[in-house]
């Protein structure tokens, strides 16, 4: 495998934007990623080191697949698989999508967020050549190390690199033309620093998603006024979150048969209603903090279970299905199973709208997302 050859795949599957192949071979991948990393290629996740397997590393960095460098903030060491991947090298068709969507110009100063592996900032630095700039900003340490010491190796020396929280943006290099995040953000709190670091006319690319799903990438453009609009790109991303906006983890799932559960039963399939993309967005910005689980059945178990939970008010909700309909078992503060069909109503009865048929608003004192009429 070669650039040559994740170009020719980008290009055949649609993936590849206007002048996106030539920028991959002006900056190989390869020159980015650490010889031990993770990678799902037919599975679960994958240990790849490359003095072990130098041809399945370098298959795997030019195939179109995320890159994990680092799980659990380093806690977990390589070759073990953690519970939550914090760094990683985006897939090229993602990065792709984003580079294109901030209409990139030469001599643009531009933000990013989130430093990575560093591949983001080089292609960055080469789509603003001659005369743009790019800061960087990374929240931990010993990734913009290895950062570093890649763009250093690779000749993108210009490149301004930050140690610090990303939600605060660079002031120090401020106003920016571009400001792209390469780390979600919950939807409703898009750090307002990134709209008063961005020049008037200006846009801001970054991936959306709450606790119950990743989102749409939006694009932000930054008015006169001190407010934002946002369109929805249809592309769904699925990044790392802003590390000042991580959810807590939820914990171990509640007994309903060892509680006082609410027992009630529904027609609604909650497992289609999940499964699907566009309602699931929906979904989420209908219950904020709400996680959900979907278990396949087991030798102990012949059904599926469907779990919704907030770890923040300790709500729960299970469903089982009993014959046409689920069994709905819920308790606590919330009632997660109602909040949820009233939100499928909602969905339905608006045209089963997709993720990118929703706008955002975001002015100092408040954020909104309405569905576009």
């Amino acid at each position: 495998m070669s650039v040559t050859s994740l170009v020719r795949e980008l290009d055949s599957a649609g993936d590849l934007p206007a002048g996106f192949g030539p920028l991959l071979h002006k900056v190989p991948r390869e020159l980015f990623v650490p010889h031990q990393i993770w990678a799902q290629l037919d599975g679960p996740y994958q240990a790849i080191d490359r003095d072990d397997d130098p041809e399945l590393w370098l298959r795997t960095v030019y195939s179109d697949t995320p890159l994990v460098t680092q799980f659990d903030d380093g806690a977990t060491t390589w070759p073990q698989v953690g519970e939550r991947p914090t760094c990683s090298g985006s897939a090229p068709s993602v990065l792709g999508a984003m580079l294109a969507a901030a209409q990139l110009q030469p001599g643009h100063a531009v933000l990013e967020i989130g430093t990575g592996t560093g591949f983001t900032a080089a292609l960055l630095a080469e789509s603003v050549a001659p005369g743009g700039r790019v800061s960087s900003v990374e929240v931990d340490s010993t990734v913009m190390a290895m950062a570093n010491e890649h763009l250093w190796q690779s000749g993108y020396r210009m490149v301004r690199t930050v140690v610090g929280d990303g939600a605060l943006g660079d002031p120090g290099a401020a106003p920016f033309d571009r400001v792209i995040a390469t780390a979600s953000v919950q939807a409703g709190h898009l750090p307002y620093a990134w709209v008063e670091q961005t020049r008037p006319g200006g846009l801001i690319v970054a991936p959306m998603r709450t606790a119950l799903s990743s989102g749409p990438l939006v694009v932000f453009r930054v008015n006169t006024d001190g407010t934002a609009t946002g369109r929805a790109h249809p592309m769904g991303v699925g990044f790392m979150e802003l590390r000042a906006q991580r959810t807590p983890s939820s914990g171990n799932h509640p007994l309903p048969w060892q509680d006082s559960a609410e027992v009630s039963d529904t027609e609604i399939d909650p497992v289609t209603v999940l499964s699907d993309p566009h309602s699931r967005w929906a979904l989420a910005l209908a219950l904020p903090s709400c996680r959900y689980d979907i278990q396949d059945s087991t030798n102990e178990r012949p059904f599926s279970l469907v779990w919704l939970r907030d770890p923040l008010s300790r709500s729960w909700a299970t469903l089982t299905p009993s014959g046409t309909r689920w069994t709905v078992h819920q308790d606590g503060p919330r009632r997660l199973w109602d909040e949820l069909a009233a939100g499928y109503r909602y969905w339905t009865t608006h045209g089963r709208p997709s993720r990118s048929d929703w706008s955002w608003t975001i002015t100092p004192t408040q954020q909104t997302i309405t569905l576009e009429t």
